[in-house]
Order: structure tokens, then sequence, then C-alpha cells
């Protein structure tokens, strides 16, 4: 309005200047002062809307960004669903959130004497405001099933370390009784090579008597190293076998 005032004044004044004689024309002075507040008007009115296309341009920079963050958090929510979504994602998006938060700081600055264009920006700022408070319950959702994830894992940990221990154990226990086998068959094999030897030192008599009781003890040590050598043999002491047969034999003649 006060560009049309001022653009009417001016051309009044050039009108009189057209119209009258010398004595009623318009002062150079007031023509001079019309002109340029006419001219600082309209530059100041190009200034604006200047302005104004570049706050448009921050706004709509400021739109496509939340776009984008928008995608993001879809993006984040699909993966969530399949249990692969990681915090890294959440970070990407709250580094985009920042960045927006800034250029609004600077475009709320911008536009303080713009009534309009300060509810284009309170309506940008609930939106973000609402798009931070579901990417904090995301972020929450994520590290609860990260803890959850952790405790498994360390639950895991902690199990296989039992078993490994158990294993070892086991182990341990198995190799105490392969010693203790082949121990005891060193033992039942000796007991059989004893009472083998019991049975060949048996003295000659002369007696018929005497030789009947030699042979009945002979027999009952060969007898006895045999038991002893099958024992050894089944624990596990393959020399026993050779022994039975040596033993047998001498029980045949």
């Amino acid at each position: 309005m006060r560009t049309f005032k001022i653009a009417l004044a001016a051309l009044m004044a050039l009108t009189l200047v057209a119209s009258c004689g010398e004595d009623k024309v318009v002062s150079r002075q007031d023509y001079d002062n019309l002109a340029k507040d006419y001219e600082e008007l309209k530059n100041g009115s190009a200034a604006i809307r200047e302005e104004y296309a570049t706050q448009a341009e921050s706004i709509d920079n400021i739109l496509q960004k939340l776009a984008l963050i928008s995608g993001n958090t879809l993006t984040l929510r699909s993966d969530m669903e399949r249990g692969t979504a990681e915090l890294t994602q959440v970070q990407k998006i709250e580094n985009g959130l920042d960045d927006i938060k800034e250029k609004m700081d600077q475009l709320e600055a911008a536009t303080k004497s713009n009534k309009q264009l300060r509810g284009v920006v309170k309506s940008l700022k609930k939106v973000i405001a609402e798009k931070e408070a579901e990417i904090e319950t995301l972020k929450a959702e994520i590290k609860k099933k990260d803890a959850t994830i952790h405790a498994q894992h360390q639950t895991i940990t902690e199990q296989s370390g039992t078993i490994e221990n158990q294993n070892s154990i086991i182990s341990t226990q198995k190799d105490n009784l392969r010693a203790l086998l082949a121990e005891q068959a060193q033992m039942l094999f000796q007991a059989g090579v004893d009472f083998e030897d019991l049975g060949d030192d048996a003295p000659e008599v002369s007696l018929r008597k005497n030789k009947r009781k030699m042979a009945d003890f002979r027999k009952a040590m060969y007898e006895k190293a045999i038991v002893y050598y099958k024992q050894a043999e089944a624990a596990g002491y393959p020399e026993a076998a050779f022994r039975i047969s040596a033993v047998e034999e001498k029980l045949a003649q």
C-alpha cells in the first residue's frame, strides 16, 4: 500500500509539472525525495522477495531432509521386525535430525518478523519433536533387544565354558580310568605269573602220596594262573593270551 501511495504521489507531481506553469511546478527537492522513497521501497520489495525465496528454499530443504529421515525410520522399523536393526541406523537418523534442528534455528531467527512463516516454523518444529520421540522409542527398543542378545551370548559363553570344563574333567577321568585299568591289568597279569611260578617251582617228591599232593598243588596253581591271565586279558593286557596257552599246555602234560 505504501508503495502505491508513493508512486501515486510521484505521478501527481509529474502531472503538475506537465500541466502548470513555472510557478506551479513541484520543487525539485520534493520530486527527488519522492523518487528516492519510491526507489528505496522498490528495492526493499525486491530484497523482501529475495528473502522470502531464500526462506522458502530453506523450508523445502528441511522438508526433503524430513522425508529422507522418514524413509530411514521406516527401514529401521522393518529391520526391527526382522531382528536386524542396529544402533548405527539410529545414530544416522539422529545426526540428520540434529542437522535439521540447526537449520530450523537459523530459519526461526530469520522469520521472527513474519507471522505466516513463524507458523510454518512452529509446525515443522512439532514434526521434528514427534520424530525425535519416535526415534527415542525405537532406540530404547533396540537397546533392549541388544541387551537381551548380549545376555544370551553371555549365557552361551558361560555354558560353553562349563561344558568345556566338564569335558576336560571327563577327559581327565577317562585318562585316569585307562591308567587304572592298565595298572589293574598289570597286577592281574603279575598275579597269574606268580601262581604259574608257584606251580613251576613245586618240588619233586619221591613218595607216591606226596607226588599226588604236589601234582594237585601244581594243578591248582596253574588253574589260578589261568584265571588271573584271563582277567588280565579282559582288562586289555594282550600278553596274557600267550601265557594262558602256555599254562594250558602245562596242565595237559
